[in-house]
């Protein structure tokens, strides 16, 4: 039997867990954390970041065109410090390459969310954080577009379980009989011209 598919609504908070733990799954040698964590502090001093790091910031979303779900379709600008030790070996060359490999992990990633894939936008040295002069640090920049809220057409959706076909003219109602279930077989019989409808 058919099941109606649930509604998912996509949330911030479900994007920023969402790609957190596909860089925790991916770079296991890494720290990955989000911005707070660069500010907090232990008494007057500021806490230790474990490195490398990655640190995931949204800065912003903005409207896209409209879309026919009377959702709110949405870019979201992603921003990901890649952070290495100043004491490397060749700490300049190692986020390089560490912003090179992140970016290509990035590019085309859903996140294993019903969401398009990202798009990798740019990277550089990252000369904007004060709470980063004693690492070395770089800025992965990212857009994802989204759609917020529930879509109009999926709430009474029904997956089904079987598709059943028929050539033209025999089609409709008055031909239900004349109807075959699609299995492989029935796939590799079809013209490679001509008009089919499935039910």
């Amino acid at each position: 039997m058919a099941n109606p598919v649930p509604a998912e609504e996509i949330t911030i908070i479900a994007l920023h867990e969402a790609i957190e733990r596909a860089l925790r799954e991916a770079f296991p040698q890494v720290k990955v954390c989000g911005y707070d964590d660069l500010t907090q502090k232990v008494g007057s001093r500021r806490t230790k970041l474990k490195l490398p790091a990655f640190v995931l910031s949204l800065p912003s979303f903005e409207n896209k065109a409209p879309t026919a779900t009377e959702q709110l379709a949405a870019t979201l600008r992603w921003e990901l410090r890649v952070v290495c030790s100043k004491n490397g070996e060749r700490p300049e060359l190692e986020v390089r390459e560490l912003s090179r490999i992140v970016s290509t992990f990035i590019d085309g990633n859903r996140f294993d969310l019903n969401v398009k894939g990202a798009q990798f936008i740019a990277a550089g040295e990252d000369q904007f954080s004060p709470e980063l002069i004693d690492y070395v640090p770089w800025l992965v920049e990212f857009e994802q577009s989204v759609s917020f809220g529930t879509s109009c057409f999926i709430d009474d959706f029904i997956t089904p379980d079987e598709v059943y076909v028929s050539m033209a003219p025999d089609i409709g109602l008055d031909h239900k009989n004349k109807y075959e279930l699609v299995t492989e077989e029935v796939i590799d019989e079809l013209p490679d011209s001509g008009t089919a409808t499935a039910v």
